[in-house]
């Protein structure tokens, strides 16, 4: 009795053990396309880090100050709902903010001095365009512009896709897929899409994530309302055409069953 229990004891834990080993996944093999920047790296370089331009739709707060103790001057172009000149309210991404919108003449209107082009300009022109004119009416005058969004959607493979709103004047793909959570695992690192409007027209940019030469790519440094897309690898497009399959949780049970078997069969003969 005791050999009889010794052998069912001994045949029951190398069933547990084949099942156990048979449900253990292989440690994933590291691919290369799930790295960033890994070629050319002795030839990255510095990324041209260019000033962006005023377009329609910008949202732009500009605040004006007089040099001088005097400041009822300034007060004139100061909204105080705004805290710049003008009290337009636009709607970015579903939220309402106040500021100066550019309007699709590409035209900005100031009190008193009236409708100024702005489109096509840095923030930096702007400035020096609006002090010479704000000279008539302020002595000694400083501007100050800043964008009051910077939207960005980003789609596809990411963790956590949808609208990103960047509060500063400059943002590269890297901010954007960072803000997203970063790339899942299905991902394809190599297939990156940035989908830009320029002049009304769409251009599409391929971006290589895993290339140093990403840091001389025109996608390199977004421009507000880009689109990025993210490609799924060929695992997981595959995965939705074929969709699940029920019979693999069987075949692997039905394996380690054979190969417990095949333990006991050896075990017999031994003894």
């Amino acid at each position: 009795m005791m050999r009889q229990k010794n052998f069912f004891v001994l045949f029951f834990s190398m069933c547990v053990g084949v099942l156990i080993l048979s449900s253990c996944h292989p440690s994933k093999k590291l691919d290369k396309d799930h790295l960033y920047f890994q070629t050319e790296r002795d030839n990255i370089g510095t990324a041209e880090i260019k000033e962006r331009v005023i377009q329609v739709n910008d949202l732009l707060t500009i605040q004006v100050i007089s040099k001088t103790l005097n400041q009822q001057e300034a007060a004139l172009f100061n909204q105080p709902s705004s805290g710049g000149i003008g009290d337009n309210t636009a709607t970015s991404a579903g939220v309402n903010n106040n500021g100066y919108l550019v309007g699709i003449d590409g035209n900005i209107e100031l009190p008193l001095i009236g409708s100024i082009k702005a489109e096509g300009l840095t923030k930096n022109q702007l400035q020096k365009i609006l002090v010479e004119l704000l000279s008539q009416y302020i002595k000694e005058p400083s501007v100050s512009i800043r964008y009051l969004q910077f939207t960005i959607n980003v789609l596809g493979e990411v963790r956590s896709p949808g609208i990103k709103n960047f509060p500063i004047d400059r943002v590269t793909i890297i901010d954007a897929i960072s803000a997203a959570g970063d790339l899942t695992d299905e991902g394809k690192r190599r297939d990156i899409t940035v989908i830009r409007e320029d002049n009304g027209k769409k251009l599409y940019i391929l971006v290589d994530m895993t290339s140093g030469s990403l840091f001389q790519s025109p996608a390199y440094q977004l421009q507000p309302y880009d689109i990025v897309y993210v490609g799924a690898n060929e695992k997981k497009l595959h995965a939705l055409v074929k969709g699940p399959n029920p019979g693999t949780t069987f075949r692997t049970i039905g394996t380690a069953l054979s190969v417990a078997i095949s333990l006991l069969n050896l075990y017999i003969r031994v003894k």
